[in-house]
Parts: structure tokens; sequence; C-alpha cells
């Protein structure tokens, strides 16, 4: 399992947020880290049991969203949610290819250490 995990409530947990809050990063992009270790910690929970390294597809998702009281409730908000998810999904491929694993196998200090070295280009 990754470093990384939500709540019941849906929060990233309070550890991964402190390491996240004390990396070098400009607000903006600790902000960005902090949604894509969400949905990263997200498609976790989604993992299909048969298939542990796979990311989540998008059938997976919808079904893990409508799961999701508050994201259930909000037609909208759900096809935002939706959309979002497949951003970040784009974002960790690019991410795990770079370092060449699987997006699930990403830890948080992978997504902290490529953040760091793009801030730095």
């Amino acid at each position: 399992m990754s470093d990384l995990s939500i709540d019941r409530n849906g929060a990233l947990n309070r550890a991964a947020v402190d390491r996240i809050e004390a990396s070098v990063l400009p607000n903006l992009d600790r902000h960005h880290l902090r949604l894509l270790a969400h949905c990263l910690a997200s498609f976790h929970s989604m993992q299909p049991a048969d298939d542990p390294e796979a990311l989540p597809n998008a059938s997976a998702r919808r079904a893990w969203c409508l799961s999701q009281p508050l994201i259930a409730e909000d037609p909208t908000f759900l096809e935002l949610m939706m959309d979002q998810l497949e951003i970040a999904a784009v974002q960790l491929q690019d991410m795990a290819s770079a370092r060449g694993i699987t997006v699930m196998a990403l830890s948080l200090d992978d997504l902290i250490a490529t953040a760091e070295a793009r801030c730095q280009v």
C-alpha cells in the first residue's frame, strides 16, 4: 500500500499533508501536489483487487464516485470530478513513466521529488 491514504471523510492523511507542507515548493505547487496526492490516494481506494497494479479505469472511478454521497448527490460535480480524475491520471502516468514504474507504485516521495525537480528548472 502507498504511503498515501484518505480517511472516511475523504481527507488526505495528516502525515502526507505535513510532508507536502514541509517541502520547499511554492504555495501553488504545494496545492497542486496535495491535489495529485489526494487523487492517487483515491485511486488506491478504488483499486481493483484482481489487479493491484492497475490504475482504475473510468468505470471503476465512476462507481467509486457514486459511492461517495457528496459526489453522487450532485451530477454536475460528479462530471467535474470525473474530468479531474482523468487529468490527474494522465499527470500521474507521466510521472510514473519517467520513473519507470506504474502509477500505483508511486509514493509521496516520488510526487514531491518530481514537483521539486520541475520547480528547479
